[in-house]
């Protein structure tokens, strides 16, 4: 007897362990594996962490008891003796894990002794057996009669506890989308929902909510799947469970990333992915080697889908054999069996522990070796880097030394990478060698010319893919390729340019098929039909389109064609303008699946529909059911987001912020609220609520911090960081607008200096913040706006230029690691001295900075390579200059005509480059640019600049008066003064050279219309009225210092040399008092000390 109970105790341990959990896992999860065939991964990883039953002491004793009367009873027609033989049988059986025999010698004595009152653990002994087996329905049947006839809790637990495995097992088993898979799932979900009710002090509860999170997951409902492993937290009281939950939670957002990329959701894609490598980097890190082997595998291929290949590679390098694994495994839990050891009675929490370690050394041992599926993933991450000689040698190795079931895979890779190279000849000769070692195998050719078809595709070599692809059809394939074949011809048609001859080969296909010359599936030929459907639609045939897909969704036989028709149908007819229809068909669609992965697609579009057909409050509460009925889901985010902009474009702020705190609440951590936190900033700081705009922008970059608090480990999504930076540059511009508000600096009192200092300083700690964290695409407008801030800080004569470089060269600092925003933050810099005058300071910076930003290969701003540019052209190096502004028209293309921004920089570009023809007195091609910018660009100020130049080349040669045909320097002049699209720069330019023309008038006692006051008035004083032009500058420019300044020095000296001293010295202090940066304040300050004592004032 006592034999016997040592048996039971080592039986229990066994139970959803070894064998059994192994088999189960393999097959309860092999419906998430083909799931993730959807996504265009050639390489995935297959996850093997089912849930086990922990057994307490409590229920060993009970389990030995059970099990102790088969050895008691003695029924007729059976004796006490040859009762206690098969009992004994069936014991010893079942412990050395002879399951098939267990099946057996259960089954007779449960028919030789059917009335026992413990026959409940002959069917307990039977249905463990069963489920070791894999045997998934009986053990189901056998379980139940289990819990028919025991009322023992324990072994009710566990029957309820296996069926539900047992039934997930099964549904895993069976084909996807199938009507018993769809049973299978929606009858173990059931249990699932029941069994905490009727074992709520379970510790299986964990891994029962755990199994619920991964069908959800298997069935697209992630928002469920997240609600079940909260649960899963919840119930996992000793923590046993936290790293495979992260793995699971991983997982789930992996998922629903491929369903988002699906859906063209790129940016929640992204985010999403970047959640999931979040968790799977933790996990990689953590103390379960077997769980940081998947979490690697995992992320390696989350790498590959996004193209990280070189982290992908490494990643694959370190993953473990199952050897390594296991002692990997064993050496963890050494230690505590060590300490064990010398007890004599140990506590159960420590033997629980080893069981569970036990229990996953068991679980590595009989599944796959995962090292293999990493060295194919490897391979085939050479692949896609078209390494073929690596991905050969790894494939090579994986021939050779791993397992037997993935050897003609590898092989099949071999063969590929001899053809993609273009060896052809030692691809058909391994071929050959193929098809006779695997006779089985059928396709192999096919399969080259058809991977080698769809590479070329890739590769743009449309004309040779057609011809491996054509090659491929006729040797045949696997059908799963076959299907594909058609679809790659058409659209390599399509995309060479050949609409025609893609409709024209569809249409061919599908008459062979019908005619009988081409055998192919009903699926197959509806998959074919659905493709030429879409050309049609592509091909702008979209009647003939709507035609082919009414037909697939009334009479398809394949449900996922027919309701993949049935949308695009409704998509169709909204492209034809049909949009009665379109919204008719959408809401069909909605009805006639409501369990689609696309139904929120389908109703997101029926509002967008409606909102087309000029009905925005029926589009409104289309949305608002999406939001309700979608509550947790992307389709339903996305509603809310219809929703306030909706509201924000009809200028209705009170229901957009009600309908944006309503997206917060159901949707409290998204990564998409920062968009609306930004909306609601931009409508509080179009009502001037600065506060308010601050706050909503604040809050924007609070969420991406809590959302990626380390993005030096998980780096988020490049979009999503730059839509977190710009909240705040929008930040930073509103502090500038405060300044602003605030008047002029040199004019304020003390306290509006502060505060204006204080807005600045703000804002540039902002500015800063943000440059450091946008992507480098998006670095140099912000950069343009920190140059504009420092200039208005130079102007105000709030700070000398050297003050204004300081944050520029901190920046740098802080950026020494990253040598492409350190040039862009230098060349940026060099705009500062450049616009306040240094020109020579200037020049060189720019030179320096140019170099480097050459070398990084980083993009500048327009605005700053004009600078560069012009800065160029004033140190008369006009051929350095050229290549600087082909460069704008090269990297800032913009369509004629349109609101694109980027015309300013190519209105721009062509005055440079005819200035540069202009001062090197090419006349002629200098005007074929002035012309272009004039003809495409009218409204630029390029345009009025062009009139300056040419009205600064007249007056150097003495041509100062023209006519309105044919006009000089004053009449080019004053039509810049009196455009209204021209710059307040160019209006000071043009009157400080007016003046000065003057002056040079009244040195050469030159007459000119321009003095005249008309019949019978003296003509005007030509320095009189150039003194006028020099003070009108300092009126109507003063935000100009520096051409302000020279204007009021200039009258000065006019004054001066008239007598007019008193006039002059108003003139030169408030030149000294407005402008005292300016590179004149100099030389006013000593004519105004040289002035005689101002005279007494008249009696």
């Amino acid at each position: 007897m006592e034999d016997m109970k040592k048996s039971e105790v080592k039986q229990t341990r066994r139970i959803g362990s070894a064998k059994g959990t192994s088999s189960m896992g393999k097959s309860s999860l092999r419906s998430l594996s083909r799931a993730r065939e959807k996504i265009p991964n050639p390489t995935h990883v297959t996850l093997a962490h089912p849930p086990s039953l922990s057994l307490s002491l409590d229920q060993m004793v009970t389990l030995r008891i059970l099990l102790s009367a088969l050895l008691a009873i003695s029924l007729s027609p059976l004796s006490a003796q040859e009762g206690a033989e098969a009992a004994k049988k069936i014991v010893e059986a079942y412990d050395n894990q002879r399951y098939d025999e267990v099946v057996k010698l259960s089954e007779a004595f449960i028919k030789a002794t059917p009335q026992s009152l413990n026959i409940s653990s002959a069917y307990l002994l039977l249905a463990r057996s069963q489920y070791n087996l894999s045997q998934w329905a009986p053990a189901v049947a056998a379980y139940r009669k289990v819990q028919s006839v025991s009322k023992e809790k324990d072994v009710l637990e566990e029957a309820a506890y296996y069926i539900i495995q047992s039934l997930a097992a099964q549904a895993g088993a069976a084909p996807e989308k199938s009507a018993e898979r769809k049973k299978s799932v929606a009858e173990t979900l059931t249990l699932i929902t029941a069994f905490p009710k009727q074992f709520p002090e379970s510790k299986s509860l964990g891994e029962i909510r755990l199994l619920q999170a991964r069908l959800h997951i298997q069935e697209g409902a992630f928002a469920e799947a997240s609600q079940d492993l909260d649960a899963a937290r919840s119930s996992d009281k000793e923590k046993e469970l936290t790293e495979d939950i992260d793995y699971l939670q991983a997982y789930a957002e992996a998922q629903r990333a491929r369903q988002l990329l699906a859906d063209f959701k790129k940016t929640d894609a992204e985010a999403a992915l970047a959640r999931a490598g979040q968790i799977y980097s933790r996990i990689a890190a953590g103390s379960n080697p077997a769980l940081a082997l998947e979490a690697n595998l995992q992320m390696a291929s989350l790498d590959l889908a996004a193209g990280r290949i070189p982290e992908a590679i490494v990643r694959l390098r370190t993953i473990p054999g199952k050897e390594e694994l296991i002692e990997l495994l064993q050496a963890n839990l050494a230690p505590l069996r060590a300490e064990i050891s010398g007890q004599a009675s140990p506590a159960p929490e420590k033997l629980r522990r080893i069981q569970k370690g036990q229990q996953k050394i068991e679980e590595v041992r009989n599944r796959p070796d995962l090292s293999s599926q990493a060295l194919i993933q490897l391979g085939q991450a050479y692949l896609q880097t078209r390494q073929y000689d690596e991905a050969r040698l790894v494939f090579r190795q994986v021939a050779r030394f791993g397992p037997p079931d993935v050897a003609p895979t590898a092989e099949q890779q071999i063969i590929l990478t001899y053809a993609l190279q273009g060896r052809t000849s030692e691809a058909d000769r391994l071929v050959a060698e193929y098809q006779k070692k695997y006779p089985n195998q059928k396709g192999v050719a096919g399969l080259v010319d058809y991977l080698v078809g769809f590479a070329l595709l890739e590769d743009g070599k449309y004309d040779d893919s057609i011809k491996r692809l054509k090659a491929a059809q006729e040797k045949g394939v696997d059908p799963r390729y076959a299907d594909e074949i058609p679809r790659f011809i058409a659209s390599a048609y399509q995309k060479s340019g050949q609409g025609a001859e893609a409709l024209k080969y569809y249409e061919s296909f599908l008459a062979e098929v019908k005619s009988g010359k081409r055998k192919i599936s009903e699926e197959s030929r509806e998959q074919t039909q659905l493709a030429y459907a879409s050309a049609l639609i592509s091909e702008k045939k979209i009647n003939e389109g709507i035609t082919q897909f009414t037909q697939l969704s009334t009479n398809a036989t394949t449900p996922s064609i027919k309701e993949d028709a049935s949308l695009r149908l409704a998509y169709a007819l909204r492209a034809a303008k049909k949009l009665p229809e379109a919204a008719t068909a959408f809401a069909k669609f909605a009805a006639a699946y409501p369990k689609s992965s696309n139904l929120g697609n389908a109703l997101l579009a029926r509002g967008d529909t409606l909102l087309e057909e000029k009905k925005p409050e029926e589009a409104l509460t289309a949305w608002k059911t999406t939001a309700t009925q979608l509550s947790g889901t992307p389709a339903g985010l996305v509603a809310y987001e219809r929703i306030w902009r909706f509201y924000a474009k009809d200028k209705k702020k009170d229901l957009m912020l009600a309908a944006q705190e309503d997206q917060f609440r159901a949707y409290p951590k998204d990564p998409r609220n920062m968009a609306a936190y930004l909306s609601r900033g931009a409508s509080f700081a179009e009502e001037r609520d600065e506060s308010q705009a601050l706050q909503a922008y604040k809050r924007a970059f609070e969420l991406f911090q809590e959302l990626y608090p380390d993005p030096k480990a998980s780096p988020p999504p490049a979009a999503m960081s730059d839509l977190a930076y710009s909240a705040l540059e929008k930040s930073a511009n509103l502090e500038l607008t405060k300044a602003n508000a605030l008047g002029n600096y040199a004019s304020l009192p003390d306290d509006g200096k502060k505060q204006w200092k204080e807005s600045i300083q703000r804002a540039i700690g902002l500015y800063r913040k943000a440059i450091l964290g946008l992507s480098s695409a998006r670095v140099s407008p912000v950069l343009t706006k920190l140059v504009n801030l420092s200039l208005l800080r130079f102007k105000s004569g709030e700070s000398p230029v050297e003050d204004c470089l300081l944050p520029f060269r901190e920046l740098a600092g802080e950026s020494s690691d990253r040598p492409g925003l350190v040039a862009q933050i230098l060349f940026a810099q060099a705009s500062v001295p450049f616009e306040a005058g240094q020109s020579v300071l200037a020049l060189r910076l720019y030179e320096e900075a140019y170099k480097q930003s050459l070398a990084a290969k980083v993009a500048l701003d327009w605005k700053d390579l004009q600078r560069f540019a012009n800065a160029l052209l004033a140190a008369g190096k006009g051929d350095d200059a050229r290549p600087v502004f082909e460069r704008i028209r090269k990297e800032f293309p913009a369509k004629v005509g349109t609101k694109d921004p980027r015309q300013h920089a190519q209105a721009a570009a062509l005055f440079g480059l005819g200035q540069i023809d202009f001062q090197a007195n090419r006349k002629a091609e200098a005007e074929k640019y002035f012309a272009e910018l004039t003809r495409d660009y009218p409204w630029s100020n390029k345009v009025q600049e062009a009139k300056y130049l040419r009205a600064q080349a007249l007056a150097e040669a003495g041509k100062y008066d023209g006519t309105k045909k044919d006009p000089a320097a004053f009449e080019l002049w004053v039509g810049i003064i009196e455009s209204s699209n021209a710059s307040n720069e160019m209006k000071a330019k043009s009157m400080l050279a007016f003046g000065q023309t003057l002056e040079t008038l009244a040195t050469k006692k030159l007459t000119s219309p321009q003095l005249e006051q008309g019949v019978g008035k003296p003509p005007l004083d030509p320095l009189d009225l150039a003194v006028s032009y020099y003070q009108k500058i300092d009126l109507y420019y003063d935000n100009l210092p520096e051409l302000s300044g020279q204007g009021l020095l200039r009258a000065a000296k006019i004054r001066r040399a008239q007598q007019k001293n008193d006039d002059a010295r108003k003139l030169l202090t408030t030149l000294v008092s407005k402008y005292p940066n300016s590179s004149v304040t100099t030389e006013a300050t000593e004519l105004l000390q040289s002035l005689p004592a101002a005279s007494a004032p008249a009696p």
